[in-house]
This record gives structure tokens, sequence and C-alpha cells, in this order.
């Protein structure tokens, strides 16, 4: 008696195709992990009145911050792009308090996103005073040296010794002039900070 034959069915598997979508983030994974402190915002040295965040935020805090997406932060990253400072005094005052309310969510999403991250990267650097007889030493004037490729410096609002760098090169330009400031004054100390998000001014 002939043995019956069985059919054997074979399954292929099909390539996906990936979105367009999908080939930006990759393409801006791998130019966060090139620099991680990269920003292509252009640099707005206005401080951002705080009023103008309270909608944006609003919206965010519909939903938690583990749902969060890129799109949810967007409108409110735009805003922030480039920003050096936010402004929250006055009448600025109730959405400084609203956006100091998400900020630990945010800096972290911001940190988690290089699509966000790459708009949102402003960089401080604070000049110890204590180590230069309370005062800002005078050549910091007279800063980037001639023939620097570096822009000149912008000063946090209400400081006089706290500087911002934001923009592309922001980190090597802040880099730059921390390491100017040691050659130039000897024992000067300054600090540096990388922020995910601009700082609020009270």
């Amino acid at each position: 008696m002939p043995k019956k034959r069985t059919k054997r069915t074979v399954t292929r598997k099909t390539k996906k195709t990936k979105t367009s979508e999908e080939i930006s983030a990759m393409q801006a994974f791998e130019m966060y992990n090139e620099n991680f402190f990269v920003c292509n915002a252009e640099a707005n040295y206005d401080p951002l009145p705080a009023k103008e965040l309270l909608e944006p935020v609003r919206t965010l805090k519909r939903k938690s911050a583990s749902d969060w997406t890129e799109r949810d932060v967007m409108p409110l990253a735009e805003i922030l792009a480039g920003r050096i400072a936010i402004d929250g005094v006055g009448e600025n005052v109730a959405g400084a308090s609203a956006y100091d309310s998400i900020s630990e969510d945010l800096s972290k999403f911001v940190l988690e996103h290089p699509k966000i991250r790459s708009i949102i990267d402003p960089i401080y650097v604070t000049i110890d005073l204590t180590t230069c007889e309370g005062n800002l030493p005078p050549a910091v004037a007279a800063y980037p040296p001639f023939g620097s490729p570096h822009p000149p410096l912008a000063l946090f609002p209400g400081t006089n010794h706290v500087f911002v760098f934001v923009g592309p090169g922001a980190s090597e330009s802040a880099q730059h002039f921390m390491g100017w400031l040691q050659g130039t004054y000897a024992g000067l100390r300054s600090i540096l900070h990388n922020s995910p998000i601009p700082a609020i001014l009270h």
C-alpha cells in the first residue's frame, strides 16, 4: 500500500520595511551616540517668559510622564529650543511653577530622546568668585581672543559670573572658555553644568 504523502507548509518571513519615522529616529540615535552634547537649535538669548509655558505644561500633565511621546513633548521643546533662561519673575511665577513641576520628568525624557535633546541643551559655566577676590576678572570682557571661532559670551540674566552656551558647538565653546580662564588666571575655579533643560530665573 503506497504511503500517504503529507503536505509540508513553508512559512516565509517577509522583511519589514522601515518607515521614514523609524529611519529618522535611527539617524538621530547615531548622531546622539557620536556627540552626546550636540545641539542644533539657534541660540535665543532673550529669557523666555514662563507664562508661555502654562498651556503646553497643562497639556503634558493630562498624561502620565511614562506615557509621553515625542509628539506630546515637541510643542514644549520647540518653545524651549535655544533658550538660555526661563523668566519666572512677576507675572511669570505661575508658569515657572508649572514648568518646575514637570522639570524632573522632562529632563529624563529629554535625555532619553535624541531628537528632543538636539534642540534643548544649554550648558552653564559659573565662575567661582571666591577664587578671584570676589570680582570677575576684567579680561573676561575681552573673550573670545582675536581670531577665535568661538562666539561672544552670553551671561545668564541677572548675573555677572554665570555664562550660557547653546547651539551647535556649545560644548566645545564652553570647554574652550574654561581652559582659557584657567590659562589666564592661575587658581581660578569654574563650574560646568550640562543641563537638559533651561534654568529658571526667580
